[in-house]
């Protein structure tokens, strides 16, 4: 159980992370410093918030309770995303941080053209909120495990405070994710001897597992490839990556801020492992995996260890949640809400239309993690509706200048429908093919349409790198 010490280290977490907010939000002077921070992440600002942008919720809790329910080879859900990065830093990074747009909608639309650009945006935008879902899914399992407030309550608290660290813009994000890092390096890497030692140590625990569930090849070939293919286009293509991307100082800063994050994985990836699997010996009566980490940080660590533990969740969460909420933010506002409000001449500042639509974008998601809550299916089907449909226009929009604008939006759409019926109607379900991931499917479909339509249509795009 939590004791004294435990809430004392939660509060002096929550305290250090609303002080840091507090005054970063007065630092805020325009739209440029909201959106980019001016352009200004240095290396380390760029490499600590990368890293605890994306290793959020999923990946500690959906990580260790997919390791719960399969095995070591659970790890391939953290350790699938340092391909990705390493792909992303080293081929595209310092190419987006030149970006000609703060969005990649926004780059499309200057590439094939503006249908391109508000397709792609609500489809950004909807992939987005559906993440974003997901941390607030996380952060509240943790508050009602801990407090027993009824879960409605604790997703608001958790909204609650996403929006506050939200509300000063990327500076505000980007300062609280660097303090927020440390807490969950700290958590996980005080969990894994604690859960190992009170688990009668390795080769105990290894004993009472059923046969080769300390496999990392648990999950077989196909979850793990569709995964790291879907971590790639996804780096190079999401706004909260994206964004820090644009917002380094050079290309430079935004490449080592890629290579930092998939050094983090493969070392983080092997922790989450371990305690996956470790709970599997000292927790086998649990039934919902999203409850794993938590249970077992309140039963099994020693007082003052689940303090840092269940902090670092939490500071997981937040840290994912402010960065998809103002990415979200972003797109909506410059490549959707701004351009309708100029049409119409309605005096509106875009830091205040950006205020507002912070608050609609939590409050949506916040409905959305009311209805689902399988984590880790919920962010691969999101991001195979945006990522796959929109990376190679992406892509070949950088390096070629025969992609057209018919063959963009045919790409696209074509992408999306495949891909989710694939998913859906084929995957698991067909003796052959059935085998083959869903993003494969939408990235090969997204391919040939772009190819085929660019060789017979005459509409030449502008090119606009």
């Amino acid at each position: 159980m939590m004791k004294t010490i435990d809430y004392i280290f939660m509060a002096l977490l929550l305290a250090a992370v609303l002080i840091v907010g507090h005054c970063s939000n007065r630092k805020l002077s325009d739209s440029s410093d909201f959106l980019t921070m001016n352009k200004g992440l240095n290396k380390l600002q760029t490499g600590l918030s990368m890293a605890a942008t994306d290793f959020g919720g999923s990946g500690l809790v959906g990580a260790v309770g997919y390791c719960y329910l399969m095995g070591m080879g659970g790890m391939w859900w953290n350790l699938a995303a340092a391909p990705g990065f390493l792909l992303i830093g080293f081929v595209l990074a310092k190419r987006l941080n030149g970006l000609n747009g703060l969005t990649v909608p926004d780059y499309l639309g200057k590439r094939y053209g503006l249908s391109v650009k508000y397709i792609t945006s609500v489809m950004h935008i909807c992939a987005s909120v559906a993440a974003l879902s997901t941390q607030f899914t996380v952060s509240s399992v943790m508050l009602n495990t801990l407090t027993g407030l009824d879960v409605r309550i604790t997703l608001v608290i958790g909204m609650l405070i996403t929006l506050f660290l939200t509300s000063g813009g990327l500076r505000t994000v980007v300062n609280t994710d660097i303090l927020l890092f440390f807490v969950m390096v700290a958590a996980v890497f005080t969990a894994v001897p604690v859960t190992i030692s009170a688990g009668g140590g390795l080769g105990e625990i290894t004993r009472s597992l059923p046969e080769g569930f300390m496999s990392i090849g648990s999950i077989g070939i196909w979850t793990p490839l569709s995964w790291g293919i879907l971590f790639g286009i996804s780096y190079g293509t999401n706004q909260n990556y994206i964004q820090r991307i644009v917002s380094a100082k050079d290309g430079s800063t935004a490449r080592f801020g890629m290579l930092f994050t998939a050094g983090f994985y493969v070392v983080v990836s092997a922790a989450t492992g371990l305690i996956g699997v470790s709970a599997v010996s000292l927790l086998p009566e649990i039934t919902d995996s999203n409850m794993v980490f938590s249970t077992l940080l309140v039963k099994v660590l020693p007082a003052g260890f689940a303090g840092i533990a269940v902090a670092g969740v939490f500071a997981a969460t937040i840290s994912t949640s402010t960065s998809v909420l103002h990415a979200v933010t972003v797109l909506s506002v410059s490549d959707v809400l701004m351009p309708i409000v100029e049409k119409r001449e309605i005096e509106l500042s875009d830091v205040k239309l950006s205020k507002v639509a912070t608050v609609v974008i939590a409050l949506i998601s916040l409905a959305i993690s009311l209805a689902f809550d399988n984590i880790i299916a919920v962010l691969y089907t999101s991001g195979l509706f945006y990522s796959s449909a929109v990376f190679l226009p992406m892509l070949l929009g950088l390096y070629t200048d025969w992609a057209t604008k018919k063959a963009a939006i045919a790409s696209v759409a074509g992408s999306i429908i495949c891909g989710l019926a694939w998913e859906f109607f084929v995957l698991g379900k067909v003796s052959i093919l059935g085998k083959i991931p869903s993003v494969l499917v939408s990235l090969a479909v997204s391919g040939i349409l772009l190819y085929g339509v660019s060789m017979v249509s005459k509409d030449k795009a502008s090119i606009s790198k």
